[in-house]
Formats: C-alpha cells, structure tokens, sequence
C-alpha cells in the first residue's frame, strides 16, 4: 500500500518582495494505492515570468496528462522488461508534456489577456509584450519534476526539467539521488526550463527496477535549505514518520516549511512523496 503527500509554502523572500507562492505540488495514487505519481513544479521568479505561478500549475497538471496517456505501454514493457522501449516511452511522456504545457499556457494567454496591473508592470521593467504565440510561454517560465512508483511492479520513473532534486530511499532507508537527472550546468540561477524552445530535448529522466521504501521530488528551494549531509536524514524522518502517523506528519511538515524557508533558502519551498508501507 502506498501513502502520497505533497504540501508547498510560499519563500520568505517572496513574502517580503511581495512575489506570489510560484511553486506547485501534488501526488495522487490510483484507487488500489498500488502506483502513485509524486510531481512538483518551479515557476521562475524573474520579472519577465510574470505567470509562472499559473505555469507551475500547469506543468503539473500537463505531466500527469502525459503520463496517463502512455502508462499502458510502460506497464507492458516493465513486465517484459524492455528498457529499450521503455526509454523510448519515457522520451514520449517529455515530449508529449513539453507540448502539451505550451499549449495549455498560450491557451490560458489568450482566455485571459493580461490585466491592467500586469501590463503596468511589464511596462516599469521595460519588458516587451508577446507578438507571437511562441513568446508566450516565456511568461509562464517554470521547471518540472514527476515520479511514479508501480509497485506492483517493483518499477519507479522520473522525468525532470530544470532545477530541483529527485531522492528515491531504498529498502534499508538509505536515501539515493540519481545520477542521470544531474546536470552540472545548472545552479547559479541557471536551469533548463519548459518555456525553453527546445525544452523537449532537454529533459532527463532515471528508472529502477526495485522495491522501494518511497520517492520524493521537491523544488531548490527545498533542497538548497539543506547541506549533502542533512537533506537525505530530513527525507528519510519524513518516510518513518509518515507511515507511522500520516496525518500528524503532514500537519507538522506544514508548519515547519515557512520556517525551514526563512532560515534556509528564503525560496518558495515545494516537496511531494510517495512511501510504501509494506515490509521489506
């Protein structure tokens, strides 16, 4: 049986600049509990990402679309063991997700121009107004990260744009962070995103054929709270105490992220999770 959790809190910083929470989280699982999908997003904290608060919402919303619509495929390729085919699925949910997500911000442009307020402010920081549909997505700028856990299976995924980290816990409860969604070019306030032109080819994404204890993704400003050494001992008390008493952890974790944020990043703070409560 699977327990998902996902809870987000607005930066420090953001309250005193007065910015909008910009990060977005959910996790679901099917009625059985026997997958789970754990997602959340970063929306950019730029001035010329005016809507990357509704396009972290949107990344999210459009990964799970992409994801439903080829998880028959990976299902049978996970039983018969096809990683070819199986990475050629994973490239298709980036694909279908980055098109999906540029669609449904230009959509949401043209249902709901920009207001009054907006265009004041894109005015003050000399910042040009879209002239084509392909400027759009600029405005709604924000990065994605979403795991799936099939255990049933014993199979787990994770396709990742940008910046943030993904930690699977293994059976023993030792925390791992896969390699293959590192990219050294990040950090420094630079990251990949979805608004990117060529956001699709930019994705990376990790899979393991195992049981495990669970799997969380959660935003930088998250994980940049922490130092190498704390982070996977914070990950690894979430997963005991949630599956020992799920609500009182989720209530705490909801009051300790506003603080975790002052005194750590200052960022908009976002983490989502899935844990296995079976025995190992």
């Amino acid at each position: 049986m699977l327990i998902t959790m996902a809870e987000r809190c607005i930066g420090s910083s953001h309250i005193k600049q007065n910015k909008p929470l910009q990060d977005y989280a959910a996790a679901t699982s099917d009625k059985l509990k026997s997958y789970a999908y754990a997602l959340v997003a970063d929306g950019h904290g730029g001035d010329k990402y005016i809507r990357s608060a509704k396009g972290s919402e949107l990344a999210v919303r459009c990964a799970v679309y992409s994801i439903n619509g080829v998880l028959k495929e990976i299902l049978w390729d996970v039983t018969k063991k096809k990683q070819n085919l199986i990475e050629k699925n994973l490239k298709l949910i980036c694909i279908k997700t980055s098109l999906s997500w540029k669609d449904s911000v230009i959509a949401d442009y043209k249902a709901n121009p920009l207001c009054t307020e907006e265009l004041k402010f894109m005015e003050e920081q000399n910042l040009e107004l879209p002239k084509t549909d392909e400027d759009i997505p600029v405005l709604y700028g924000s990065t994605l990260l979403a795991s799936v856990y099939l255990e049933h299976l014993n199979f787990w995924f994770t396709i990742q744009i940008g910046d943030g980290k993904c930690a699977v816990i293994k059976k023993d409860l030792s925390v791992h962070f896969p390699g293959e969604l590192e990219n050294e070019k990040l950090g420094f306030g630079i990251t990949t995103s979805l608004c990117n032109k060529e956001a699709a080819n930019e994705f990376r994404y990790a899979y393991g054929f195992e049981k495990i204890a669970g799997i969380t993704v959660m935003s930088d400003g998250l994980a940049d709270s922490f130092d190498n050494e704390k982070l996977p001992v914070f990950l690894s008390n979430i997963r005991n105490n949630i599956i020992t008493d799920t609500d009182k952890t989720i209530s705490e974790l909801k009051g300790f992220l506003p603080n975790l944020s002052e005194q750590g990043s200052g960022d908009d703070i976002s983490i989502a999770g899935i844990f296995s409560k079976g025995r190992f």
